[in-house]
């Protein structure tokens, strides 16, 4: 069995888990931080299709189990955006953090803005909107911050489990 998608899980799960102790120390002011653009980036860029798709579904789940939305839509959206991701990764540099930040900057928007709809604000709100506002930016800030860290931590959690994704993609016909 093939455990890139068991590793990733638990590594997006750990990031849920870090995700809320960071937004539990936060609620003392009104904001709140979404780190769920760093579940992708990695499994784009790095994994192939199948365990890749198989982790991203699980990884939505195990997200959508500790927030107010409903049960599944973190998981569909991250499917779709690990989807697109997979058709165009071709043609994006692999290796480095900066393609998986910049990865996760704009998966952490796709799926920031999708949470109010879900939740059902509408779009006169003034109010909803400029919390939302507010919420990203500081969301983005600490994806740019923690975003080489749980890069660096899932390349290890792989490692120790015997995948390195380094040196398969180096290999002839690479497993990307």
């Amino acid at each position: 069995m093939d455990p890139r998608w068991i590793v990733i899980v638990l590594a997006n799960g750990l990031l849920a888990f870090l995700g809320g102790q960071l937004n539990h120390h936060l609620a003392v002011f009104p904001v709140s931080v979404s780190l769920l653009g760093l579940a992708l980036p990695v499994a784009g860029l790095r994994l192939r299709f199948r365990p890749g798709m198989i982790a991203m579904c699980l990884s939505g789940l195990v997200l959508d189990s500790t927030r107010p939305v409903p049960f599944g839509s973190s998981a569909l959206i991250l499917a779709a955006l690990y989807t697109c991701w997979h058709s165009v990764r071709s043609r994006l540099p692999r290796d480095g953090v900066a393609p998986a930040v910049i990865g996760a900057l704009l998966a952490n928007l796709v799926l920031f803005l999708a949470q109010p709809l879900l939740l059902g604000a509408t779009l006169a709100g003034g109010a909803v909107w400029s919390r939302v506002l507010v919420d990203l930016v500081l969301s983005q800030f600490a994806v740019v911050l923690v975003g080489p860290w749980f890069f660096a931590l899932q390349e290890q959690a792989l490692l120790l489990r015997g995948v390195n994704l380094a040196e398969e993609a180096r290999a002839p016909g690479g497993a990307l």
